[in-house]
């Protein structure tokens, strides 16, 4: 087959020549393209901030307080209350402040704020933006010590117009508020609410109280050292204060001092000498007294104003107390109440704790005496070990406690961990100065039965106790101690008492010492105006504010008496020497319809005797006749005659005191005896003004006679053989005319001297809260009497001696004691007084002649 012609081929054309990559965008091109990016992300977060921003100002701005209120702002101020020698005795509030005013302050204690808090304030307008990036900056690094950047009108805005809380939401608040505060108020004014405003730790609020208790001077007069710790203590009030810590206040006050040169608010030649001088405070204020009489008068005011104006208005209160009597009846009162306290036994330690728990706690306690700031004339401190002795410390201040104050959360520099239950548990241990006298608990570490001393660690110093000191502490359902390993084993906690502070190294000699359980009180009246110049109401205020002398009603016993037989001379029928027979006998009741078997206390009966007698000797059955005879109506009208104003039972057991008083009525009752029948009210409040001065009320006695002054002189007269020869005649040891009745009630569970001489009225009373009995041995004489005669041992010292008056409407006849009758001239006899109209008027035969026992006078309409 044939092959077909081959046929040319076409040549393709060539490829078109590839074109040139694109040339890559240049540097400048790449950057504005980035740029419009990060433009328009920026514009965008721009806008959201700034709608976010709105949005948080609206939100945050709602319900704000207004800053006008700042321009009438008055910091709550402390009720002063000042007694009757003119001293300031008493301080109610919520927060212990005195207002000063910053154009009285000299230029360097402002500076010293500024320098510490915020150098730029008078030239910024509210907020520090620079400072506040700062701190923002540090707190977002992890691990690093939170911060703040507040200026002085961020921390008024913080403290007076929002809460102390941390939260993002009220720094916002503190924001808008602040500018809105600068414009509001000058420079000065925000800084004078500023240090009146802030806490300076051991419960003082602003620079006044602040000056006044750790330098004692007024703030006008703080040296630029002293302003330099003041300044710095607002960081940490309760950490930082001179008391508590000297060296980390001294460390801040260097800062300050610091401060002042760099800022250039001092010349270096001024500031300089303060660096390395010693922080001195001022002497220890002496304790308070009177802690149950301001209590009285707080409560009374509170009743009166309320509780906002006696906590927060700083009221001007003036009172009767006497603080020299008031410390003295104190003291009456711990003593008394000790004595009995050690004659019913030892009731233990504290606790107990083991060796190596102690010595861990001692080195921590070590340190912080080591740190705490010594006052002037303060040697040494050792420690008071007795919150060791709680499961569960629940620290209680006063105001005699160094670094034993409240931790406030709101006071605790942010970022600043909180003490862990150790540490809570030593900063509770108050510190205290040693001195002869100190009551303190400690850590016994050795007995030694061969030398007879045991050895008690107070943490810096050891106390030495001796075996005779303590052969007292017999224990309940045990023998009296025969050697010192029978009142203590290593390991307890106890309280002691220093005898001797001897200096180191040798050891402190001290004895064992208990806090009473058993109860008691003393009010002291001046009749000659009725004010009531000493008022204790326990034995310690702070471990039991109950009032006994107000607030408790409690059987006065055969106290009681005194306005019974008052009444019994008021109706005419009786004389002091008429005769009652003392004698064993079954009485029906008729208000009770009871039968009843009247004792006396000693269980002996001595046939017939006259009332002086009867009443010398208190004796029960003659007081049940003489009830029956005038009624128990009329011994309770001259009662309240008198001033007992609580209920009392209609019923002959009232001869005997079952009816139940106050202290306080028991005395002015007793002062209207003494003053022949002149009643008036007891006067503790005398008056009362504003902060402004104006009076708000004002006291002066307002007498009246409410009973004849002849029966209140015969009463008297009848007390005054009560204490010359019958219950009370330890009262013989004051050498001047005295008058007084003992009380004793059932099982001795409320034991009462009541008595006056013609300077004091007081009445004592000693039992136990629950009305346990005190035992049979505890009676008025026994218990409450020696309270009663050590305070007018020392109320009385440089006093004239004084005899009672004798009133009209008495005669003053010579009788035989043994007959009542006059004495004839054969016998001596002796001066009685009488009511006008009721003496005898026949002479007494010869001894043998008469039956005493029949001789009555007759019924008399006298009144």
């Amino acid at each position: 087959m044939p092959q077909p012609p081959e046929v040319p081929s076409t040549p393709e054309p060539p490829a078109p020549p590839l074109a040139p990559p694109p040339a890559s965008p240049g540097l400048g091109a790449r950057i504005w393209k980035w740029a419009k990016r990060l433009l328009i992300v920026g514009a965008v977060g721009l806008v959201l901030a700034v709608a976010a921003g709105v949005g948080a100002y609206l939100y945050f701005s709602r319900d704000l307080p207004s800053v006008e209120a700042l321009r009438h702002y008055q910091p709550p101020q402390v009720t002063k209350v000042t007694c009757g020698d003119g001293s300031l005795c008493a301080e109610f509030y919520k927060e212990r402040r005195t207002l000063v005013q910053i154009e009285e302050l000299p230029q360097h204690v402002r500076d010293a704020f500024l320098a510490a808090e915020d150098a730029d304030f008078y030239k910024h307008e509210g907020l520090d933006f620079f400072g506040i990036t700062r701190a923002a900056l540090k707190n977002l690094i992890p691990g690093s010590r939170k911060s703040g950047a507040s200026t002085i009108t961020q921390q008024v805005v913080k403290n007076l117009l929002l809460t102390p809380e941390r939260s993002l939401g009220r720094k916002i608040r503190e924001w808008i508020l602040t500018p809105r505060v600068e414009q509001a108020l000058t420079k000065d004014q925000i800084l004078n609410l500023y240090i009146n405003q802030i806490y300076y730790g051991q419960r003082r609020y602003g620079l006044e109280e602040a000056a006044l208790y750790y330098f004692g001077k007024h703030a006008k007069d703080l040296s630029i050292g002293e302003a330099a710790v003041l300044a710095g203590t607002p960081q940490s009030p309760h950490r930082i204060n001179p008391e508590t810590n000297m060296v980390r206040a001294k460390a801040r006050q260097r800062y300050v001092l610091g401060q002042l040169i760099q800022h250039g608010f001092l010349p270096k030649e001024k500031v300089e000498p303060e660096l390395d001088k010693p922080i001195a405070l001022a002497p220890r204020p002496p304790p308070p007294v009177g802690a149950y009489y301001a209590e009285e008068i707080r409560r009374t005011l509170i009743e009166r104003y309320g509780e906002e104006a006696v906590l927060e208005g700083g009221l001007r209160v003036e009172i009767a107390m006497v603080p020299k009597l008031q410390a003295t009846a104190e003291e009456s009162v711990r003593n008394g109440l000790e004595a009995l306290d050690r004659r019913q036994g030892y009731r233990g330690p504290l606790g107990t704790m083991e060796a190596g728990r102690f010595e861990r706690l001692k080195g921590l306690i070590a340190h912080r005496i080591e740190e705490a700031g010594r006052r002037q004339k303060d040697s040494e401190y050792v420690a008071d070990l007795a919150p060791l002795a709680k499961v569960s410390p629940e620290p209680k201040p006063t105001d005699e406690d160094e670094g034993a104050e409240e931790q406030r959360p709101e006071l605790t520099p942010e970022g600043e961990a909180p003490p862990s239950p150790e540490e809570a548990l030593v900063g509770s241990v108050p510190l205290r100065p040693l001195k002869e006298g100190l009551r303190l608990a400690g850590y016994v570490t050795s007995v030694d039965d061969k030398k007879g001393i045991a050895r008690v660690d107070l943490v810096g110093r050891t106390a030495e106790l001796s075996f005779p000191t303590v052969k007292w502490a017999r224990q309940k359902g045990k023998s009296a101690p025969s050697s010192i390993s029978d009142v203590f084993e290593v390991g307890q906690l106890v309280r002691v008492r220093v005898l001797k502070a001897l200096p180191a190294p040798a050891n402190i000699e001290a004895t064992l010492d208990q806090i009473p359980v058993v109860q008691g009180g003393l009010v002291v009246i001046n009749p000659a105006n009725r004010n009531v110049v000493a008022l204790v109401g326990g034995y310690d205020f702070e471990r039991s504010p109950f009032n006994r002398a107000t607030q408790a009603h409690r059987q006065p016993g055969s106290s009681f008496k005194p306005f019974l037989y008052a009444a019994a001379l008021g109706s005419g029928r009786f004389t002091p020497l008429s005769t009652v027979n003392d004698a064993p006998e079954a009485v029906r009741d008729p208000y009770t319809g009871k039968q009843w078997k009247p004792k006396n206390f000693d269980g002996k009966f001595e046939g017939p005797m006259t009332l002086r007698t009867a009443l010398t000797k208190s004796k029960n059955t003659v007081s049940v006749r003489l009830i029956e005879a005038i009624t128990p109506a009329a011994a309770i009208d001259y009662a309240k005659r008198a001033g007992i104003h609580s209920p009392m039972p209609e019923n002959l057991t009232l001869a005997l005191g079952t009816g139940e008083v106050t202290m306080l009525e028991a005395v002015n009752a007793y002062a209207t005896l003494q003053s022949l029948g002149r009643y008036a009210e007891p006067l503790l409040l005398l008056r009362v003004q504003t902060a402004q001065g104006k009076v708000l009320e004002e006291h002066t006695p307002a007498f009246e006679e409410t009973l004849p002054p002849a029966v209140a002189y015969l009463a008297v007269t009848m007390m005054r053989a009560v204490v010359e020869e019958g219950t009370a005649t330890a009262v013989k040891e004051l050498n001047r005319p005295a008058a007084g009745k003992t009380g004793t009630t059932n099982e001795s569970k409320d034991t009462w001297f009541s008595g006056f001489t013609m300077d004091w009225v007081a009445s004592a009373w000693v039992g136990f809260d629950d009305a346990t009995p005190l035992g049979s041995s505890e009676t008025g004489g026994r218990a409450a009497l020696p309270i009663w005669l050590d305070f007018m041992r020392v109320a009385h010292q440089g006093l004239p001696v004084r005899d009672f008056e004798v009133p009209p409407g008495i005669v003053q006849v010579r009788i035989d004691p043994a007959t009542g009758l006059l004495a004839g001239n054969s016998m001596p006899g002796r001066l009685e007084p009488f009511l006008e109209g009721t003496q005898p008027t026949a002479e007494a035969p010869p001894v043998g002649t008469v039956d005493t026992s029949n001789f009555f006078l007759d019924d008399g309409k006298r009144r």
